[in-house]
């Protein structure tokens, strides 16, 4: 690592400490719109000037968009928070579930809903649909064609360690039972071949704990959900994801913990690949393919089957050690939009998530 990626590690750093203590200070809970989008895309950008592995680098105009972006975003935030810049006051913040608040009868049948669907689902994927032998092979479970309905039923899946965490806190106390449904749920969400679902279960469950119980998550529930994370992530490539070969020669990582490798990549890879497509813009096959995906997804075939498929895949671009396709949030809505997709969307972003907050 040279001065400048040294010093500019540090700044990145800094910067995504003090978003998070903003966020901590302004809305009671690091998990506020402000603390999640600064934290975690400065964070991504500090790691990636460790130098870890031979990326690309980022050119200077990807750097102004990126800084123009995330400045829209917090100005959206801003004129959503009126108590903030008016008054200079805190957010006043309140627990979800009190002593005296009643344990809503929906909420126990939409746990035990969701994670029973989800189960089902994976039982009924694993039972006709995956290899017979994915037990002894458990890489053949990626890449097997989920029909629609079984995929619904393991998304559902995905809404219940949130769902387990909100009836705990009504309940002021957990069960035997609802735990087991939780385990259930969890392993059908791992084994499903598809990493992005108990990702986004966990982290919904945080976010989850910390809308209902303000100011209740510490800097360590962050380290031991990044730590869990990564060991998934880990556990993932290492088991199931193996057969995407990548060799990282000039590696700064110690051969020992070379499992870090690929975890690494996937969080910082997005930003030379987004000043890759700033550099060269790759057509697009379909008018706001990225960004508009899940309308293409109910439009097309499986939902209303009013246009032909859209390809879900980004193109690859080159940054450095392998081809990439993931741009970051501000990259996607350059590719489909250009300069002012970017600002207009993140602002957009920041003012209504922190509105809903």
């Amino acid at each position: 690592m040279d001065v400048i990626s040294f010093l500019t590690f540090m700044l990145l750093a800094l910067l995504s400490f003090i978003s998070l203590r903003f966020s901590k200070r302004v809305y009671g809970d690091y998990f506020a719109p402000i603390g999640l989008f600064f934290g975690i895309n400065l964070a991504s950008l500090f790691l990636y000037h460790l130098d870890l592995l031979p990326l690309a680098p980022i050119s200077a105009q990807t750097y102004v968009l990126i800084a123009t972006s995330l400045f829209s975003f917090f100005v959206g935030a801003l004129m959503a928070s009126p108590f903030f810049v008016l008054k200079r006051k805190p957010l006043p913040r309140q627990g979800l579930f009190r002593n005296d608040v009643k344990v809503p009868e929906g909420l126990t049948i939409f746990y035990y809903l969701t994670t029973s669907l989800g189960i089902v689902g994976w039982i009924v994927f694993i039972r006709y649909i995956a290899p017979a032998e994915w037990l002894s092979k458990p890489w053949l479970l990626q890449g097997q064609l989920i029909p629609y309905h079984m995929g619904y039923l393991l998304v559902l899946g995905t809404l219940g360690p949130s769902a387990f965490v909100l009836l705990a806190l009504a309940r002021h106390h957990v069960t035997f039972l609802s735990v087991c449904f939780l385990l259930g749920d969890i392993i059908a969400l791992a084994l499903c071949g598809i990493k992005s679902y108990l990702v986004i279960a966990l982290v919904t469950m945080l976010l989850a704990w910390a809308t209902a119980c303000p100011g209740k998550i510490r800097m360590k529930h962050l380290v031991i959900l990044v730590v869990f994370l990564l060991g998934f992530m880990v556990l993932y490539d290492r088991f199931i994801d193996i057969f995407i070969s990548w060799h990282f020669v000039e590696s700064q990582i110690l051969g020992v913990l070379s499992f870090l490798k690929r975890p690494y990549l996937y969080m910082v890879g997005s930003w030379p690949a987004m000043s890759a497509i700033m550099a060269n813009l790759p057509e697009p096959v379909h008018w706001g393919q990225a960004t508009l995906e899940p309308l293409w997804k109910i439009l097309g075939p499986g939902g209303l089957g009013i246009i032909g498929r859209v390809s879900k895949y980004l193109p690859f671009v080159n940054i450095g050690v392998s081809d990439f396709n993931t741009y970051s949030l501000i990259g996607e809505l350059y590719w489909d939009w250009g300069w002012l997709g970017s600002i207009l969307g993140c602002f957009s972003l920041g003012f209504i998530s922190t509105r809903f907050y």
